[in-house]
């Protein structure tokens, strides 16, 4: 069975994800800045700020799907918000 990694799995959008993909016969493992499993899925740590990630996260998946970022629906979009909504990806992606 191929495991899929995602990077904000706790989000709207990586539960339903994640629960689509286990239905269809997929392990499921997530980065999370939080020890926790929920719902027997496989929590790994990260912490994108400090470019700390377990290795183990990323030897251990197929695939990754990357959905970490800051919430585009938390302030008001201002030039300096753009920004860090964009930084958030980017350099989480990086990691």
């Amino acid at each position: 069975m191929k495991t899929v990694l995602i990077t904000g799995g706790t989000g709207l959008i990586g539960n339903h994800l994640a629960e689509i993909l286990r239905n269809n016969q997929y392990n499921i493992a997530i980065l999370s800045r939080s020890s926790r499993n929920e719902n027997n899925i496989k929590t790994y740590n990260w912490n994108p700020a400090k470019g700390e990630i377990d290795p183990e996260a990323i030897n251990s998946s197929d695939y990754i799907i990357h959905l970490a970022g800051a919430g585009i629906g938390d302030k008001r979009w201002t030039v300096k918000r753009k920004q860090e909504i964009i930084d958030s990806r980017v350099k989480s992606g990086e990691l």
